[in-house]
């Protein structure tokens, strides 16, 4: 399970999400607003560290057709299992898996990138993107589109304090060669919510962008946290 860890940035909680972390009701739409970063709390232990497994032989290397992003995983069988991590901090201060199998495979200071052409790439390109996008006010980050236009701005004009729950587990929606739709557990108290992120292919970029063109990331209560499967 992914560490609980506090951000070094804030983030703006958009359409009710402030009620679901004080009342146990999701109502609407998260994205993230560029603040200062603001001085990282002591760490009381280490950041969880899951070796990562060589990819078994079936699962052979991917030849980039363009963009910089280097050959990675072509295992396009479905995440049922987690895969082997290792947990690193985003420059924004949260804790996100890596896998170096499927990505992320450049870590160019605020924009973690190239993720494997993979079901499982997109599992690890969802909620690394989000951060890219928000905290780390990286808008190529997202395809492009006038909501990604919009959304950028408006991120960048909020004074929002409150602070993103970490995220625990995944579950993924719909996946093909061209987009894929991943959910991620979240917990506030007692209460379980997931996190609806929208993925693009980019062929131009070899890799997984957002999809923001019907708008951010929707959030859901969630009943049955059983039905996610748990980061390692």
């Amino acid at each position: 399970m992914a560490e609980t860890d506090p951000l070094g940035r804030n983030w703006k909680l958009w359409g009710g999400i402030l009620a679901f972390i004080a009342a146990v009701v999701i109502l609407g739409l998260i994205f993230f607003p560029r603040t200062p970063p603001q001085p990282e709390a002591t760490p009381t232990a280490p950041a969880p560290s899951v070796p990562v497994e060589k990819a078994p032989p079936s699962a052979s290397a991917s030849k980039p057709a363009s963009g910089d992003c280097p050959a990675l995983s072509t295992d396009s069988s479905f995440p049922n299992d987690a895969p082997a991590t290792e947990w690193k901090r985003h420059p924004a201060g949260m804790l996100l898996p890596v896998s170096a199998e499927h990505g992320p495979a450049k870590m160019d200071g605020d924009f973690w990138r190239c993720f494997s052409h993979t079901p499982t790439g997109a599992v690890l390109a969802g909620f690394t993107l989000v951060i890219d996008f928000s905290a780390g006010a990286e808008i190529d980050a997202a395809v492009e589109s006038m909501n990604r236009q919009r959304l950028f701005e408006e991120q960048g004009s909020s004074t929002s304090n409150e602070g993103f729950p970490p995220m625990l587990g995944y579950r993924v929606m719909n996946s093909s060669d061209d987009s894929a739709i991943v959910e991620y557990l979240s917990k506030a108290g007692e209460q379980y919510a997931a996190m609806s992120v929208n993925l693009a292919w980019s062929d131009k970029d070899h890799d997984w962008r957002l999809d923001l063109t019907s708008g951010p990331p929707a959030w859901s209560e969630v009943n049955d946290p059983s039905s996610y499967t748990e980061f390692k």
